[in-house]
C-alpha cells in the first residue's frame, strides 16, 4: 500500500471511493460514455504520482458498479451508453462537498502550517480554527507520536528544561492542534525510557511537576526525526491534495 492510499484509508475513502468520486465528478461535468470517463481518469492519473493507475477493465466495471447503486444511469445514444448521473448520484456529491470537503480544506492548511513550523523551527500564526470533530480527523491521519517526539526534542534542545504541563499546554500554539493530554504524557514517558529525554520532580514532597531536559542520545536521534517528520507530512499534504484537486479546487 502507498503512502497516499494509507493517509486516504485513515479519512475514510479507499482508492475505490476516490475512483467512484472521480467518475462522479466527471459525469456532473457532462453526461458522457465510458470511453470519455477512462480518458479523463487515466489523463489525472499520468498527471499526479499520488494517483493509482487504474485499467480500462477496471474503471469500466467501476462505472457498471456505480449504474448498479443507482448513483448514475444511462441513455442509448447509436452504439454508445451515455451516462448521466441519478437524484442519488447528485445527493452523494452534494453531501461529500457539505461533510468531507471543508475539512479536507482545513487540514491542508493545518498541514501547510505544519510544514513550515518544521522548516523554519519557529512558531507562527494560524488563523484557522478546528473543531473537535476535525481535531480527531486530524488525529486519524497524523503520526502523532513523531510529531509530539520532534517537537518536545526541539524545545529542550533550545530552551533547556521545561516540565511537562507547559510542553503540553504550547503545542496548540505550535502546530495549531495538541492530542489529547493523556496521550501526550504517554509518549514523555516512552522517551524518558528510550532515554531520549531525562526527567526529574520540580518538588520532590508534592511531585506536582516533573520536568524534561534533553540527553545526548536525544540530540542525536533529533536530526533523524526532522527527516522523518517532513517526509510525514509532506505524504498526508499530497493525499489531502490528491483529494482536493480531484474537485478541480487548489487550497
Amino acid at each position: 500500500m502507498t503512502a497516499t492510499s494509507s493517509s486516504l484509508n485513515k479519512i475514510g475513502l479507499t482508492q475505490r471511493d476516490v475512483l467512484h468520486l472521480i467518475i462522479l465528478q466527471i459525469i456532473n461535468q457532462a453526461p458522457t460514455h465510458a470511453a470519455a470517463i477512462y480518458r479523463v481518469v487515466s489523463e489525472k492519473s499520468r498527471k499526479d504520482q499520488t494517483s493509482q493507475t487504474r485499467s480500462r477493465t477496471y474503471v469500466y466495471k467501476t462505472i457498471e458498479e456505480l449504474q448498479k447503486t443507482g448513483l448514475i444511469e444511462y441513455q442509448k445514444q447509436g452504439r454508445k451508453k451515455i451516462f448521466y448521473l441519478c437524484n442519488d448520484g447528485s445527493h452523494f456529491l452534494e453531501e461529500y462537498r457539505k461533510t468531507i470537503y471543508p475539512t479536507l480544506e482545513k487540514l491542508i492548511k493545518i498541514m501547510d502550517h505544519m510544514r513550515k513550523t518544521i522548516s523554519s523551527q519557529t512558531v507562527h500564526t494560524l488563523d484557522v480554527s478546528l473543531s473537535d470533530h476535525e481535531k480527531r480527523y486530524l488525529s486519524k491521519i497524523v503520526n502523532v507520536k513523531v510529531l509530539i517526539r520532534w517537537y518536545t526534542l526541539h524545545r529542550l534542545i533550545h530552551e533547556k528544561t521545561l516540565h511537562g504541563g507547559a510542553l503540553y499546554r504550547d503545542m496548540s500554539l505550535w502546530f495549531g492542534w495538541v492530542n489529547n493530554q493523556g496521550y501526550f504524557y504517554q509518549v514523555l514517558r516512552e522517551m524518558d525510557y528510550d532515554e531520549l529525554v531525562s526527567s526529574f520532580w520540580l518538588d520532590e514532597e508534592t511531585r506536582s511537576q516533573r520536568s524534561y531536559g534533553v540527553t545526548e542520545f536525544g540530540k542525536k536521534q533529533y536530526s533523524i526525526l526532522t527527516t522523518k517528520v517532513k517526509e510525514h507530512l509532506n505524504e498526508v499534504h499530497q493525499a489531502l491534495r490528491f483529494m482536493i484537486e480531484q474537485f478541480h479546487h487548489t487550497p
